[in-house]
């Protein structure tokens, strides 16, 4: 007859499923490396990669908000790693993530040494290998060889080179920069040269005379004439 599972294969069943807190940032389970509970002094709790993302380009010494209640939080001296887990969140682990592994702040990353398992075999006579484990915090971390020609740089032009500039398009475009001002020659300099000029007239017998506007003096010279016929 088949009495169900023994009490201790139930609690090695119910394990597995028990509920792990999670970080109101990222809302990823708390673990003890990288999403390590941490406890602010205002008692609300973050994971640490959540925190080292926040305070990235904060120094030491300064102060960042809790992302929670805005309280000003001093960084310790070794970032954001060094604050105090919250033991409270710990207890309530598996056992085997009850034991918080040493992580460190380099840079833009946060740092773990694994250790090798007991269970790794090596040969007889050498150490078991240690892995190097890093979290990139920025999303897109700039390689650290970035060679000169892969940088963009910003500056203001100067006179002279809008001034070459200028002259270069002008240059590409000369054929059309030629027409241009052909045709500008065309509709404004020859009618300006060919047209008459409107104060030339021309007299009876042909001769150009300059037309003269009314003046004072043009009543006596008309009197002066009628008189001498």
């Amino acid at each position: 007859m088949d009495w169900g599972p023994s009490p201790s294969n139930q609690t090695e069943l119910q394990a597995p499923h028990q509920s792990i807190p999670e970080c109101p940032i990222c809302y990823g389970p708390y673990d003890n490396i990288f999403q390590r509970p941490l406890l602010l002094p205002c008692a609300h709790t973050f994971c640490l990669e959540c925190l080292s993302r926040i305070c990235l380009f904060v120094k030491q010494a300064q102060t960042f908000p809790c992302p929670l209640c805005r309280a000003q939080v001093p960084v310790p001296d070794g970032g954001i790693p060094k604050l105090p887990p919250n033991m409270d969140v710990v207890t309530q682990f598996p056992p085997w993530l009850q034991t918080l592994q040493e992580v460190w702040l380099d840079g833009h990353r946060l740092c773990w040494i694994k250790q090798p398992s007991l269970s790794c075999q090596v040969s007889a006579g050498e150490e078991a290998p240690e892995m190097l484990v890093t979290v990139e915090l920025l999303y897109n971390p700039a390689p650290r060889d970035v060679s000169r020609r892969d940088l963009i740089g910003i500056h203001h032009p100067s006179r002279l080179s809008t001034c070459r500039g200028l002259c270069q398009l002008l240059w590409e475009r000369r054929l059309a920069v030629f027409w241009i001002a052909l045709l500008l020659l065309v509709l404004i300099v020859l009618p300006i040269i060919f047209i008459p000029d409107s104060h030339m007239t021309r007299t009876p017998e042909g001769e150009r005379q300059v037309g003269t506007f009314p003046t004072a003096d043009a009543p006596s010279s008309s009197l002066s004439r009628s008189q001498s016929f």
